[in-house]
Order: C-alpha cells, then structure tokens, then sequence
C-alpha cells in the first residue's frame, strides 16, 4: 500500500455498521435509483477488508479464510456476492499487489498498534512497573535522609547551590531582553551575550584590549560561514537542553543542516519548516 492514508483509514473502521450510514443508505435507495458497474465499488472493497481486519484480524494476515468467510465479510458490509465472486475479488488483490501470501500488504509497518497490539501493551505494562518500582526506591530513600536532616537536630541546613539556567535558555533571556533595553543597558547586555557566545563556542569574541603603543587593531569581520556554524551550535545545544526556547532562526538551521526534529518541535514550526520543503509525505513503496 503507497501512501497510506491513516486519518482516512481510521475513520473507515466500522463505518459500515453506523446507523447514519444504514439511515443514509435507506434514504438513497428510495431518492437515486441509479445503477452503478461493480468494479465501481473497488476502493469500497478494500476498505471492507481494512476495517474488518482492524476489529477482527488485528495481525493482517487472512491465511486459512475460505471463500465462504470472504463472502460473509462482503455481505455484512451491504456487498452482496456469492462465494466464486469472493474468490475474484481477493485474487485480484494478490494480483494487484495489495496482498501479499494472504496478508494485507505493509499492515505491519503502518499499523503497528494493530498489528502489534499485544507486544506494545506488554511493553506499556512493563514500563509501568519499572516506574512505580523507581518511585518507590525514591520514597524509600528519602525517608532514610529525613533521620539525619540538619533541620530536625537543631542545626541550620546548608544553602543549597543556585542551578544556572542553560547556555541557550540565558541566550534566549538575553535577546528578549534587547528588544526593549537602550543606552547603557543595551551594551551591557549585547556585552553578557557576547561574553556567553564565546564560552559557548570556545571563540573569542570580544575585542582586544586598546595598548598606548600600538594603534588598536581592526576587528575582523566574521565571515556567513562562521556565523552559520555558531548559529547552527547553539541551535543544537538549544535543542538539547530547552526545546521550548527555539527560534525561527536556530530551527531554520537545524533544518537546513539536515537534522531530524523532534515531533512537539515540528508540530511548533509546522508552517516554517513546510515554507523550507523538509516536511514531507512517507516515501512511497
């Protein structure tokens, strides 16, 4: 199956046994008598056969169905065929490539919730497990400290070490800062952020001290691709430490870079990184 439509699929499953579509099939057939040719009715079938195999055959795989039980799955979905015209329909999906040695072609790699339903809860339930156990470890250990809490014998606890935000989060702070500071401000703040960028980027960017004998050396101009390359660093280590902290710039970078984002930032950036042409469809079979 090329270019599988889930959404679409999704939406498929049980649709046939609705009671508006039984209410909208009554109304039609009394309204529109027109007649259709069978073959018509294809992506119909497949459909069928989709939903019937997400409530029923969760793993894909029809081996071992006679004509008779196709017959019955065409039949409680209003398509009325007899057994050797079952028989048709489920060859011609070999034949077309939609089935493959009695399986639903690609079900496994589309439909993994499906398919796989059974390992993926076993793996949901053993999470669970390896959590409430870390939680109680936690709890565990925490009341073994309480007994010797400085607070509790008299004595004053230790101050605890202030925790630094990171180098991307102190950067973001910093620009959002600029867009309002002016004057003396502004510079002391342009000189944090610059004095940041080369801790980060182990460059030297602040200018040299001025000597009485020499005259004060030009500063060279940094070239597109040193910038690129700080820009793509700290959208990195943005990335790393504090998604949330992404601008349009840095996932500009990281996109044109070729790196792979996670699913919160795309959805974040969707219509920035659609305008870049890396938001694409699964490749076709």
């Amino acid at each position: 199956m090329s270019k599988p439509n889930l959404l679409a699929f999704s939406s498929s499953i049980g649709i046939y046994r609705n009671k508006r579509i039984r209410d909208l099939r009554r109304l039609l057939s009394k309204s529109i008598r027109a007649k259709v040719d069978f073959c018509e009715l294809s992506p119909m079938l497949f459909q069928v056969v989709m939903a019937y195999a997400a409530e029923n055959q969760i793993d894909g795989d029809f081996s071992g169905y006679t004509r008779d039980d196709w017959r019955l799955i065409f039949a409680g979905n209003n398509v009325d065929v007899d057994a050797d015209q079952a028989a048709i329909i489920i060859k011609s999906f070999h034949e077309v490539g939609l089935f493959e040695k009695d399986k639903i072609r690609s079900w496994m790699r589309y439909n993994r919730h499906l398919a796989d339903y059974e390992g993926i809860l076993k793996a949901k339930r053993k999470a669970a497990k390896m959590m409430h156990k870390k939680w109680h470890q936690q709890a565990k250990e925490s009341l073994n400290n309480s007994h010797g809490d400085p607070s509790k014998n008299g004595e004053k606890p230790a101050p605890k070490p202030v925790q630094k935000d990171s180098p991307s989060k102190q950067l973001w702070l910093l620009e959002n800062a600029l867009k309002t500071a002016k004057g003396k401000a502004r510079k002391e703040l342009l000189k944090q952020k610059q004095d940041l960028l080369s801790q980060t980027t182990g460059v030297d960017l602040s200018e040299p001290a001025p000597s009485p004998a020499l005259p004060l050396p030009k500063s060279r101009n940094r070239s597109p691709a040193e910038i690129a390359h700080d820009n793509l660093l700290l959208a990195k280590q943005t990335l790393e430490d504090w998604p949330e902290g992404l601008t349009d710039g840095l996932v500009t970078a990281l996109v044109q870079a070729g790196h792979t984002l996670p699913a919160n930032v795309r959805s974040k950036f969707a219509k920035l990184i659609a305008q870049l042409g890396s938001d694409q469809n699964p490749v076709p079979e």
